[in-house]
């Protein structure tokens, strides 16, 4: 008995799908109707289910169509369950499919209410205010880094300019006579530099560069690496002063004096040093000036060395005889990063002046501008 519903259901389930005159459709099509039939192996378990409890078949042959029906049956309403069934129970899958939000609802009823919400319910309400706070604290701290960032760039940028704007002051009270030809007429305001720094001992000049500035000599080698010729040690940004060196007499009287002064980002103290080991660069700036209160001496480069931090063979102040001097300069063109220039008589030079700054990697190297000096005059307004 159950086996002829069975085949009977099949039937008519076909027959519905396609109806006799649906005999063309390719396979393809009928696949494509087949699966619009609301009828299933679930709805085949409901049919017999029914049957046993004596109830009646679902499936009836509906007589009052007559032979235009061609004699086919015709499903009709399954009996209703006496109590409401879970709608994802085998009883309603032969049934329209329930909606999401009955779904939802059902979800939450039976499995709490953090199921079935969508994604944007997964993990809770807690869950995303969770991470909503995270994002907003990871904003705050950007906004708070950034902030600091452009402070501290605002503070050093400040720096470079009040630093140049100290030396550019400095240089105006000088009145130092630049565009004289003469060396001797090439004079200094002493006493009003000595009103500001009792530490002067003289100024260097190379002209078409920004070296222009002061000569100082401390106690020690680090007194003016960080202390300007105000006096200030600035902020963030630390040009120091121009300096001679703590070993060399103050009076410029011994045989080699050393100056030193950095080499700042902004090309002012002795960055123009550095660029020297540009052969076009070293060309171009041959000349500078070193004056005092007592002689002007004019000088021209015969070589630019880049040596290790720790050799200190270059720094001699004096030497033994003319002889040893000669050695001296001829070691410093052969290791130069320059061509030497040969418009330098070494034997005519018996004064040396050797200006020195930090090379690129700052810590490590020196560039070492060596200066002979060619002409010496005494300054008109001479102490």
């Amino acid at each position: 008995m159950r086996r002829k519903h069975a085949v009977c259901v099949a039937g008519a389930a076909t027959r519905v799908a396609f109806g006799p005159n649906d005999a063309h459709l390719p396979p393809s099509r009928k696949i494509g109707a087949l699966a619009g039939v609301p009828l299933c192996c679930c709805a085949l378990s409901s049919i017999v289910g029914s049957m046993n409890t004596n109830k009646q078949n679902p499936y009836r042959a509906n007589s009052t169509q007559g032979p235009a029906q061609q004699g086919g049956f015709v499903p009709a309403r399954p009996a209703q369950p006496r109590h409401a069934a879970n709608p994802y129970s085998a009883n309603a899958c032969g049934a329209a499919r329930p909606s999401t939000q009955n779904a939802v609802d059902y979800s939450r009823a039976n499995y709490g209410s953090n199921m079935g919400g969508g994604k944007h319910d997964r993990g809770g309400k807690h869950g995303g205010s969770g991470k909503r706070h995270v994002w907003t604290i990871v904003l705050i701290v950007a906004a708070i880094v950034l902030a600091v960032s452009l402070g501290v760039l605002g503070v050093i940028g400040y720096g470079y300019w009040h630093g140049t704007k100290v030396y550019d002051d400095i240089s105006a009270t000088s009145g130092l006579a630049k565009e004289e030809t003469a060396l001797a007429d090439m004079t200094v305001n002493w006493d009003a530099l000595r009103e500001q720094n009792e530490d002067i001992v003289g100024w260097v000049y190379m002209p078409g560069t920004s070296i222009d500035y002061p000569i100082v000599q401390g106690e020690n080698d680090e007194e003016y690496l960080q202390k300007d010729f105000t006096g200030s040690t600035g902020g963030l940004v630390h040009k120091g002063a121009i300096f001679l060196s703590a070993d060399n007499a103050g009076d410029f009287s011994d045989s080699n004096s050393f100056i030193y002064g950095h080499n700042m980002n902004d090309e002012t103290m002795f960055a123009h040093i550095l660029a020297m080991t540009d052969q076009a660069t070293f060309d171009a700036s041959r000349t500078f000036y070193i004056l005092t209160p007592t002689q002007n001496y004019r000088c021209r480069t015969y070589a630019l060395d880049v040596v290790k931090n720790t050799e200190t063979n270059i720094l001699q102040p004096n030497f033994a005889d003319e002889a040893a001097m000669r050695s001296y300069m001829t070691a410093r063109i052969n290791d130069s990063a320059v061509g030497a220039p040969t418009d330098v008589d070494l034997a005519s030079v018996t004064k040396l002046f050797t200006l020195i700054t930090c090379g690129d990697d700052y810590a490590n190297t020196r560039a070492v501008l060596c200066g002979g000096c060619v002409e010496q005059a005494t300054p008109a307004n001479a102490e």
